[in-house]
């Protein structure tokens, strides 16, 4: 059986198709850098939609410190399964951890029998009053685990 060429500058099926999918491409490329219906400039455009929106807050420091060391104290306050992680596991630095561990001794001496809200007020502002101590000039330095 012999080799059937396609006479020269016409197109073969998988050209064919290949070109198709690239005009097809080009066409979807297109209709996504078009311009704005509503019109260039637009207050209702999606610029203007994307300017509006509010960036999304940071957290600084010192908040973040007050999150980790209250979730912890009362993970710790209520004896859940991981009471017993070191300051590691709980993703805590060395400082944060001192914080911790003051905030649980005032909360375990302010503790009313089966009252846990007080122990955790109680954490919870220690940690503030910590945190803040902690991070009053910034981010503390000293090491990977201040």
């Amino acid at each position: 059986m012999g080799v059937v060429r396609a006479p020269r500058g016409a197109l073969t099926t998988r050209t064919a198709r290949a070109s198709a999918a690239l005009a097809l491409c080009a066409a979807a490329l297109a209709s996504c850098t078009a311009p704005d219906p509503a019109g260039a400039g637009s207050p209702t455009g999606p610029a203007a939609r994307s300017a509006a929106a509010p960036a999304p807050a940071a957290t600084t420091p010192q908040e973040l410190c007050v999150h980790l060391v209250s979730y912890w104290a009362a993970r710790i306050l209520d004896g859940g399964p991981h009471a017993h992680f070191d300051y590691q596991e709980m993703g805590l630095s060395g400082g944060q951890y001192e914080i911790l561990r003051a905030a649980l001794a005032a909360a375990r001496a302010v503790r009313p029998p089966g009252d846990t809200a007080a122990a955790h007020l109680t954490a919870g502002e220690e940690a503030r009053r910590g945190c803040a101590d902690r991070y009053r000039h910034g981010t503390p330095s000293g090491g990977p685990w201040p």
